[in-house]
């Protein structure tokens, strides 16, 4: 068998160009069977996932044929020009190469990112094999554009459930609309919503694809501080007229991470039900609470008939699944039903059937109670050396929950000349002030851990350091 390629680019590409390149070389032989994923994965001392996803690239590319339970073998056939097809891939390592070296040194080593998953701990088999199950049972999907009333029921019955019991939402199969992802659910809410001129209310800092998404829809934005309490209401009594919609995140503030409290969350419904606005609740990573159960949601507890709730299965799960819903309430759900199947957003049945069985079998819950337990452990490692490594610079709280916290700046920095002198060595440090949608009184950056390991961590934090002595002078 090959050795396994060294660089710094992820193990399982390694995996993949190691037998690529032994097949091109004829080290491999057409009919050779190769080791199982589960061997090879102790040989090569990497994770089965990692082996797992290069035999896939391997087989979507041709030099490998999976055979069903008989094992994985060396294509029999390369079809003429094979290889001249995967020069382009070799053409893209050869831009890569001539790229500035801080450019190339970006694409290979992200930052501190927020929000993806750690893809290693993720049950990829058992996911394969429901997906696989779904495409055998239910092949005429396939050749179909879809459910038009709202998403795959059975995934609609598995979320209401889901979020009956673990997030206290009031709703039923028929209030809730499949998405790729959150980002379109804003983008429908402002669809429906949003007439030109309208207010809509922001948090700041807040997700920069909210403040874009209402803007491009005709709305006047308005920034909405926060304090240690989340979002502060008594900035909206002084917004007239009364904005139209407020988009809050209750549960865990994006990206301060800040917990709303119950009378903060009274306050603002007081205010919403006098001024008659919309509330566009996302509640986009509640279910990683460290300490304690995760906070309700706010429109589980009120009866207040003008609630959004806004959640995603890409930051539990992984990235690239971009399924994620909005629960409507009753009384509007048929013009939204409408601009849905207008914008044509339903996802594909079969990866929706797959997720609803995911849920159904207990696999979800499992899986948020192990990567909540992993998320805590490094989420305290990290803690401990932005402690040890940064103290100088950035000083930060006890973190309860999510897939990040935030440093805020000790002293003065130049936010972009961070961000230059991070791309000198290969990372970009985005602080706070980078976040729509104006200027925020206290200043710092995020520490994303979900999807790092510590090795990969410390080297970042080893840059950042020298990065802000530099953005400091």
């Amino acid at each position: 068998m090959p050795r396994l390629s060294k660089g710094n680019c992820p193990a399982y590409r390694r995996v993949y160009e190691s037998f690529r390149d032994a097949i091109r070389a004829g080290q491999l032989k057409a009919g050779q069977r190769v080791p199982s994923s589960r061997e090879l994965a102790q040989r090569y001392g990497v994770a089965r996932i990692t082996v797992t996803q290069g035999y896939e690239q391997l087989v979507a590319e041709g030099y490998l044929d999976a055979r069903r339970g008989a094992g994985t073998y060396v294509a029999q056939e390369i079809p003429d020009g094979f290889f001249v097809a995967r020069s382009t891939e070799e053409e893209a390592d050869r831009v890569t190469s001539t790229l500035p070296q801080e450019a190339a040194r970006y694409i290979e080593q992200p930052p501190f990112l927020s929000g993806c998953a750690d893809l290693e701990a993720f049950p990829i088999e058992l996911w394969l094999k429901l997906y696989a199950k779904q495409l055998r049972r239910s092949p005429y999907s396939l050749n179909t554009y879809g459910h038009g009333d709202g998403g795959f029921l059975g995934l609609r019955e598995a979320i209401a459930a889901h979020l009956s019991t673990q997030r206290g939402v009031r709703c039923d199969a028929g209030q809730i609309l499949i998405l790729s992802g959150s980002q379109p659910g804003i983008e429908l809410a402002a669809r429906a919503l949003v007439r030109s001129g309208d207010e809509v209310a922001v948090e700041n800092p807040s997700y920069r694809g909210i403040s874009d998404s209402f803007r491009l829809n005709g709305a006047k934005i308005r920034s909405l501080p926060l304090d240690e309490q989340g979002l502060m209401v008594d900035a909206l009594e002084q917004i007239e007229p009364s904005p139209r919609i407020v988009v809050a995140t209750p549960a865990r503030q994006f990206p301060l991470g800040i917990a709303m409290p119950i009378g903060r969350q009274a306050a603002l419904l007081e205010w919403a039900k006098r001024a008659g606005a919309w509330i566009l609740e996302d509640d986009y990573d509640s279910e990683f609470r460290f300490r304690g159960k995760p906070l309700p949601a706010m429109q589980g507890i009120s009866n207040y008939d003008r609630i959004l709730y806004l959640g995603t299965f890409t930051r539990s799960m992984f990235p690239d699944l971009r399924l994620g819903y909005l629960v409507v309430p009753k009384s509007v759900y048929p013009d939204f039903l409408a601009l849905w199947r207008a914008a044509a957003m339903n996802p594909p049945v079969a990866l929706q059937a797959c997720l609803a069985d995911f849920m159904r079998e207990g696999h979800f819950q499992r899986h948020l109670r192990k990567m909540r337990k992993q998320y805590q452990q490094r989420c305290q490692w990290l803690l401990k050396q932005v402690d040890a490594l940064l103290a100088q610079w950035i000083e930060v709280d006890l973190c309860d929950g999510g897939m990040h916290f935030v440093g805020y700046y000790k002293r003065s920095v130049d936010a972009r000349k961070l961000a230059d002198e991070g791309r000198k060595r290969g990372y970009v440090f985005m602080s706070i002030s980078s976040y729509g949608p104006g200027p925020v009184e206290r200043d710092g950056m995020m520490f994303g851990f979900s999807s790092f390991s510590e090795e990969k961590m410390e080297a970042c934090l080893l840059a950042l350091r020298e990065a802000l002595k530099a953005a400091a002078a």
